[in-house]
């Protein structure tokens, strides 16, 4: 998988297009023991002892990430389990290996309560936990686990001088971030493109500071390589690759420091970054995108990137949040429905259809309900997942490695079921 993505990045490098779909965000096992024990004494002596035992496990979320070919669930006991891909150990449960996959969930290793938020990278994951500490696990090529080393992690692992005091977090491509109490910002992992912050291009395996944000920062959001954060005057900041303008400074020069983005010094509430491109939540609702757009995945009727924020069409209200993948995004409405648009071949915008979309189409089946959305994917495919108001989830979309958490390898256009919830 690393030599292919080596390939895959210098094939890019020469200005070619890499078709595909990737990365940017809980709950409980609950045992129904069902034990009826019936005693009947009649005046015939007949004892009627009856035991049904059903251990029925069913699981209720709380939230959900999408990596580039797994997925994960944060449960409301504060587990965490995952699904999908298992080749460099991110899902966390003690093994690792080219055919590794599971196509149905999986308990993450040391982490069956204490979890409050999860982030899913290409293939790693990490988890912020209720003391304010993080752990990460799977590929750590870059050092993106942040755990002073190179190694791969079948479980988790604390990330270096961040056992405490933290309060958000977002995994890229082979990077990660963490938001502190303090508004500040920390990276670590790859940083060929300037995606940790710092000033440098230095790739780092521990946290460094994220330059010019000590503070003043409310929500973070990690791409392919690139890095955004909102700050609390409602306005937002991106460095690092900038090659589609995903940066939405108007240049397609990488950026090694936050740059402000283009027209939004404030006004905003919510931020996804996908492979290439960029979204924001207005806090009027309405939806601005930026970067690459080969497939439409900016939604303005159009395939031609963008260096600066453009309105996705259809949306300049109502919209809550956004999850931005490799070539697709999708928006959850105030409603509780749903809304997809951008790269479609595996079915990911889940609308019936494998053909692209430029402009958002609605989610099959998806029309309220839902409460969280995730979108994750990679080269050769992408994957959509939705947490319902009930504490269930379904996906939909690239299906490979049984990252929809069906139980088989299909594709599928529409919404499905992850087993056990």
């Amino acid at each position: 998988m690393k030599r292919l993505i080596i390939v895959l990045m210098a094939i890019m490098a020469l200005g070619l297009v890499v078709v595909g779909c990737d990365n940017d965000a809980a709950a409980t096992g609950t045992d129904l023991d069902v034990d009826s024990d019936s005693d009947v004494d009649t005046d015939t002596d007949v004892d009627t002892d009856t035991d049904v035992d059903t251990d029925t496990d069913i699981y209720i979320a709380d939230g959900i990430a999408a990596g580039g070919y797994h997925t994960c669930a944060l449960l409301d006991s504060g587990g965490v389990k995952c699904w999908g891909l298992n080749e460099d150990g991110q899902l966390g449960n003690g093994i690792s290996g080219v055919d590794e996959h599971e196509t149905t969930p999986v308990d993450v290793s040391g982490l069956s309560s204490g979890v409050q938020a999860i982030a899913a990278g290409n293939d790693h994951t990490c988890a912020l936990l209720t003391s304010g500490g993080m752990k990460c696990w799977g590929d750590n090529w870059t050092g993106q686990l942040g755990d002073g080393t190179t190694a791969d992690k079948t479980t988790p692992v604390d990330v270096s001088g961040l056992s405490s005091g933290v309060q958000a977090i977002a995994a890229g491509y082979f990077h990660t971030c963490a938001l502190l109490d303090s508004g500040g910002v920390k990276c670590w992992g790859s940083n060929g493109a300037g995606q940790l912050g710092d000033g440098t291009d230095d790739s780092s395996s521990t946290p460094v500071d994220v330059s010019g944000l000590s503070s003043d920062v409310q929500a973070i959001a990690a791409g392919d390589a690139h890095t955004c954060a909102l700050l609390d005057s409602g306005g937002m900041m991106c460095w690092g690759n900038n090659s589609s303008g995903q940066l939405g400074d108007g240049t397609t020069g990488d950026s090694y420091t936050p740059v402000d983005v283009s027209g939004l010094t404030s006004g905003v509430q919510a931020i996804s970054a996908g492979n290439y491109h960029t979204c924001a939540v207005l806090t009027s609702g309405d939806v601005k995108c930026w970067g690459w757009n080969v497939y439409g995945q900016l939604g303005d009727g159009t395939t031609v990137d963008k260096t600066t924020p453009v309105d996705v069409s259809g949306l300049s209200s109502g919209v809550q949040d956004i999850a931005a993948g490799n070539g697709h995004t999708c928006a959850l409405l105030t409603s509780g429905g749903m809304k997809c648009w951008g790269y479609n071949g595996a079915g990911q915008l889940g609308d019936g259809t494998t053909a692209d979309k430029n402009t958002p189409v609605d989610v099959s089946g998806l029309t309220s309900g839902v409460q969280a959305i995730a979108a994750g994917g990679d080269f050769f495919g992408g994957h959509t997942c939705a947490l319902l108001d009930s504490g269930g989830m379904m996906c939909w979309g690239y299906n490979g490695y049984g990252q929809l958490g069906d139980g088989t390898t299909a594709d599928s256009t529409i919404p499905v079921d992850v087993s056990g919830f």
